[in-house]
């Protein structure tokens, strides 16, 4: 069976890409420093179905995916991985997926890692906040290797950022 590990990496690097971009433009990111490997990574869900014939693990019903203070929810997150390799394909998590970690929050219906494009894709109604900063739309699209992200909307909609600037401390 994949390594739990292997599944959380694609959880981690969903909540710690920079997903906040304008379309014309990159934002500051808020989702930077999520991940820590040096944690025991537990995952709750009402059942598990593992076939290696379709090479795919489900986590099915009410999941939970926790590292030191991250924290994921879905309904279900699938793992699809190479034949004869194990290396991961594809994750997806569906469902009311939201992502937490202190004031950082992102939440869609979707969250899908494609890993050989290393590419990550958060859709319906996606939006990505920590305190009172956010971007909203129906897609979040992070491409890993390039340090870009485009946030679209649907047809004829648009998007929705708000970015407050930072107060100087004393």
């Amino acid at each position: 069976m994949i390594r739990a590990t292997l599944l959380l990496t694609f959880l981690f690097i969903l909540a710690a890409v920079p997903v906040l971009a304008a379309p014309e433009g990159a934002v500051s990111n808020p989702l930077t420093g999520l991940y820590s490997s040096d944690q025991p990574v537990g995952i709750v869900s009402d059942r598990l179905e593992a076939d290696d014939v379709s090479h795919q693990v489900h986590f099915v019903g009410n999941v939970v995916v926790r590292q030191g203070n991250f924290t994921l929810y879905a309904q279900a997150v699938t793992v699809r991985y190479l034949d004869g390799q194990r290396d991961i394909d594809q994750v997806e998590a569906i469902g009311g997926v939201r992502i937490l970690q202190g004031n950082r929050v992102a939440t869609g219906e979707r969250a899908t890692l494609f890993n050989r494009e290393s590419r990550i894709v958060l859709s319906g109604a996606a939006k990505v906040h920590q305190g009172q900063d956010f971007i909203q739309g129906d897609e979040i699209t992070v491409f890993l290797n390039e340090d870009r992200s485009v946030v679209s909307g649907p047809q004829g909609t648009r998007v929705n950022a708000v970015i407050h600037p930072k107060k100087d401390q004393p």
